[in-house]
């Protein structure tokens, strides 16, 4: 969820409007708060396609489409005004993450979680269906996997045989590499509900191998695949092979019906433990960010996590996560996977962090909600002596005595972090790593005491340190006026924060390997194309810039940041353009470091600051002395060079230093 800006409504229908969900083609998502505080997504239109009285009689179409489907699988319409000034669409919502972004984020889904996938969605379909509609646009991005199952979205070109006539003749709606033949070939046979499954098919080969059944490439080539070609289905299990093979018959008449899939894959739940373990993180996070009074006990307990490769039915009673293992499935073989431990792959990482244009969103008992901690110990320590995190361990030195009384005396450092933006700071191997948390190890070696993580939204961060339950905030923290004076977007905070200066991080172009094109800056992008991530803050630059430039820039979105770097990869795109410690690493890293690279300078760069509440002096001034000593032994700029992001090193500690 991204914050509002001055021209985004802080009201629809009935609803108070809290955040931007997201947006594509048709429109802007916002996430809508109703009187009863239950979240809903609301839907709206552009303004030149509210102009347009044919889309509005499309618009009328979908909502009555969705109002028709129900069932736990399907979210349901809560409220419409098709003919208001600006159309509007509320959905029921329950915090979820796409399976697009989860898969992009975390990796491929376990063959359980698959199963239990699948088995969701043919419960959807069976909605759909019995009220004569064909979906016609099931695809990943579609599809949020929540606490309670997956749930299928958007009945934008759901259509029953009625309304056939408000279909554009000779006009392919869909998605390539979802859509079936019979919806590409327009002189083939009608679109019925075995486009669906064939849709089916292909979201089950995505979600077991993080691709679709016919590659990535450009529309086209993925339309003549679907005709012409045969699905990739290698590196499937045989179950879930067979059950996608079905699925994905070039004839609509071969496709197995709904009830026979039914019982193949057996029946949905439960969805107690059903996601792996990075997944259920997001989902805990997501829903203590919306605060929703009907979520917090879908996420009070973190996921049990099992040793890598061991079958749910093998596992110690008092190690699984719900009890018994569920009956047996001719496609599932319950097995928990290796990858549910491991990190998002580096091009993938979390969302812009760019946080100075955000308003700080300080709700209420967030402080909380969803919180994980660790401790990271003085380097040597054995972690299986039993120490607790208020114990010095033996032969360690003595707290600095430039620390405040209080924090010499437990010998400890709490550190608020949102632990989801690498390589500043995520979770490796079930604990956090990244800049943030090398450095602050330092930190913590240096004056003599243990620093303990401890995780949160980010919106909620500096409301925890307020309340003292952190010592400091160290979350590649924007130093901004605002956050210094306790304000941010014309809203009160707080009393305010010192931070201490120790990044600079802005926007950076990023090019294909020794930068064939000649791109150094800005202007270079003139007549280019661009990739971004759509709905970031890179985007908006790209924007901009293309309104100036003299050739214009044509721009390309994408959902995943995954996405944008594959693309300037195979030179589809000119260059793109994303924060810097993100591009800076994935450069490095992506395909051994020869594939990409950074071009020019940073642009709009910020410093990025560790948080400590005005009143603790004695802390910030330990922090900054401490910090300065790094910089001048040269460990901060290993720790730096480890992570790719030497472009990013200040040199030397300066406390309240941002514009």
């Amino acid at each position: 969820m991204r914050p509002l800006t001055k021209g985004d409504p802080r009201q629809i229908g009935p609803f108070r409007i809290v955040g931007l969900l997201g947006g594509g083609g048709m429109g802007r998502v916002y996430l809508g708060r109703a009187a009863d505080g239950r979240t809903v997504a609301v839907k709206t239109a552009r303004s030149e396609l509210a102009d347009d009285r044919g889309f509005r009689t499309r618009f009328a179409r979908e909502v009555a489409a969705a109002r028709r489907v129900g069932g736990p699988f399907v979210a349901p319409v809560v409220d419409a005004a098709p003919h208001d000034d600006v159309p509007w669409m509320a959905t029921d919502y329950v915090p979820g993450v796409s399976l697009t972004d989860a898969v992009h984020d975390c990796g491929a889904l376990p063959e359980r979680a698959v199963r239990l996938l699948t088995a969701g969605l043919l419960q959807a379909l069976a909605a759909v269906h019995a009220h004569g509609l064909v979906h016609r646009d099931l695809k990943p991005s579609n599809i949020l996997l929540t606490a309670e199952g997956p749930r299928v979205i958007d009945f934008g070109i759901a259509y029953s045989a009625a309304d056939t006539a408000l279909t554009t003749t000779g006009t392919a709606l869909g998605t390539p590499g979802f859509m079936a033949p019979e919806q590409l070939v327009m002189t083939g046979p009608n679109v019925t509900g075995a486009a669906d499954v064939f849709a089916l098919g292909g979201v089950i080969v995505f979600a077991a191998t993080g691709a679709g059944p016919y590659g990535s490439a450009e529309p086209q080539i993925l339309m003549y695949r679907t005709v012409h070609e045969e699905p990739r289905l290698d590196g499937l299990p045989d179950g879930l092979s067979e059950v996608a093979a079905a699925c994905l018959a070039k004839e609509p008449e071969r496709r197995p019906a709904l009830p026979a899939l039914m019982a193949r894959v057996g029946a949905p739940g439960p969805y107690g433990d059903w996601l792996p373990a990075p997944v259920a993180v997001q989902l805990r996070r997501l829903s203590a960010q919306l605060a929703d009074p009907r979520s917090a006990a879908d996420f009070a307990r973190p996921p049990a996590q099992a040793p890598a490769g061991v079958p749910f039915d093998q596992l110690p009673t008092s190690a699984r996560p719900d009890g018994p293992p569920p009956p047996p499935s001719p496609v599932a073989k319950t097995a928990w996977p290796a990858h549910t431990a491991t990190p998002p792959p580096p091009a993938a990482p979390a969302p812009s962090r760019r946080r100075v244009l955000a308003a700080l969103s300080v709700v209420g008992g967030l402080a909380g909600t969803g919180a994980l901690g660790w401790a990271l110990w003085p380097e040597g320590e054995d972690r299986a002596s039993g120490a607790t995190a208020g114990d010095q361990p033996a032969g360690s030195p003595e707290p600095s005595r430039r620390l405040p009384q209080e924090i010499r005396d437990k010998g400890t450092i709490t550190v608020g972090s949102d632990i989801a933006y690498a390589p500043m700071e995520f979770v490796r191997d079930g604990k956090p790593a990244g800049v943030d948390v090398d450095l602050a190890h330092a930190l913590g070696r240096e004056l003599g005491v243990r620093v303990t993580f401890e995780n949160a939204v980010f919106d909620s961060l500096l409301a925890g340190l307020a309340a003292g339950r952190f010592d400091l905030v160290m979350s590649a923290m924007a130093d901004t006026k605002g956050r210094q004076q306790g304000r941010a977007g014309g809203t009160k905070t707080g009393s305010g924060v010192d931070l201490v200066d120790y990044f600079r991080a802005g926007l950076v172009l990023v090019v294909r390997k020794g930068n064939p094109e000649g791109i150094h800056n800005p202007a270079d992008l003139s007549g280019r194309t661009v990739a971004v991530q759509r709905g970031s803050v890179a985007r908006d630059y790209v924007d901009a810039l293309g309104r100036k430039a003299a050739k214009g820039i044509r721009i390309r979105e994408f959902d995943s940041q995954a996405e944008v770097y594959d693309d300037i990869a195979k030179g589809r795109s000119s260059a793109g353009l994303d924060d810097f410690p993100v591009a800076a690493q994935t450069a490095a890293t992506l395909s051994g470091g020869g594939v990409l690279e950074l071009a020019g300078e940073q642009l709009d760069p910020l410093l990025y600051g560790i948080a400590v509440a005005k009143n603790r002096v004695a802390l910030r001034d330990a922090l900054r002395g401490a910090l300065d000593v790094l910089i001048k032994n040269g460990e901060y700029a290993k720790i730096l060079k480890k992570w790719y992001v030497e472009g990013g090193a200040v040199r030397r500690a300066v406390v309240n230093g941002g514009a």
